[in-house]
């Protein structure tokens, strides 16, 4: 099983959580062994950076402003929110029937989803 290799400068396609899109990314750095380890949005300009594969931080770019946190919303993976403490926010995992980490900068937080 090969693993592809990236260099800085490369353009990948990736999911944008501030776009709410797949879009094209510039890989600004890599590993040694040629993983991404930040990438920027080129439409909006939302960075993130990436440890062993997995999101670990994101900046909110000058893309549409999500939506804001609402608890009653159903969330899924790689959606954007706003948060009226937090800040930006994106969801990284869905884990029981009402609960979703999320996210912000470079701190993870476990917020509830789908309240009644």
């Amino acid at each position: 099983m090969k693993t592809e290799k990236y260099a800085a400068g490369d353009s990948v396609p990736m999911f944008c959580s501030a776009c709410d899109d797949e879009t094209s990314h510039t890989i600004q750095t890599v590993t040694k062994l040629g993983k991404i380890s930040s990438a920027s949005c080129a439409t909006c300009q939302t960075s993130s950076t990436f440890k062993a594969g997995v999101k670990t931080g994101v900046t909110a770019g000058k893309g549409k402003v999500p939506d804001p946190y609402d608890r009653k919303r159903k969330y899924k993976k790689g959606q954007a929110m706003m948060h009226s403490h937090f800040g930006h926010g994106e969801v990284t995992a869905v884990l029981e029937p009402q609960k979703i980490d999320v996210l912000f900068g470079d701190t993870t937080r476990r917020l509830l989803h789908a309240q009644d």
